[in-house]
């Protein structure tokens, strides 16, 4: 595991929009522009950060090649990252699997088992749980109401590291108006309120506890699908 290096999948893009947020913005331009302002944050705090996407390509990667993508990074942290006009503050999703378990499908070191693509993130689920408690409580302490949930949300179960997707919502005010997700000082608010969570969670993050061994690895979606270089942002 590399505990300096972060992986970013701002969802949807090109002709895949995503729902339209408020004024007409789709989805899609939502994520990107927070997964800027999530990178930056990181890199200030010496992250390296791998974004899945960092403009609006007319061909993006697939979910399933996002998940390649992120799976050859050994990051200690994959945020995939969504937004909704639905609720209020920052929702947070784990997988729906269930952690695998090592002492029953332990296998020798030296064996390569390949890992099912669908349930890949099963050796990594109590790990990220417990990144999103992190954020959950950095959220909170940055006083943006935060909800965590369990959702089939692609590439979640794909991923073999610890993994959450962030959805954020239109934050809600005591006067009625709300702001909406795509304010650039909202954004700005809980990039810097999950930074901090990732910050303390390098510290002490493990790596998953795969069960097939430091060989294994995730079998390629049955699709087959070629998968593109990640764009690394490096700090400088």
């Amino acid at each position: 595991m590399n505990h300096n290096l972060v992986v970013l999948d701002p969802a949807h893009g090109g002709p895949d929009s995503g729902v339209s947020l408020g004024n007409n913005v789709p989805e899609k331009f939502t994520t990107l522009a927070l997964a800027g302002r999530l990178r930056n944050a990181l890199a200030s705090s010496g992250f390296t950060v791998v974004a899945t996407r960092d403009a609006d390509s007319s061909d993006p990667l697939t979910t399933d090649q996002r998940a390649e993508t992120a799976n050859r990074t050994h990051a200690v942290a994959c945020i995939v990252l969504h937004a909704t006009t639905v609720g209020s503050g920052v929702h947070i999703y784990t997988s729906t699997l269930q952690p695998s378990d090592p002492d029953t499908t332990a296998t020798p070191s030296s064996a390569f088992v390949p890992v099912s693509w669908d349930t890949a993130q099963a050796a990594s689920v109590t790990q990220s749980l417990r990144l999103a408690d992190d954020l959950k409580a950095a959220l909170a302490r940055g006083n943006l109401p935060v909800q965590l949930g369990k959702a089939s949300v692609r590439p979640l179960d794909n991923l073999m590291c610890p993994a959450v997707a962030i959805e954020i919502a239109p934050l809600a005010a005591a006067t009625g108006e709300s702001t909406p997700d795509t304010d650039a000082n909202y954004q700005q608010h809980v990039a810097d309120a999950v930074a901090a969570a990732l910050r303390s969670w390098r510290t002490h993050a493990e790596p998953p506890a795969s069960p097939q061994g430091p060989t294994s690895t995730a079998t390629a979606p049955p699709s087959g699908a070629k998968v593109s270089p990640p764009v690394k942002k490096v700090p400088e």
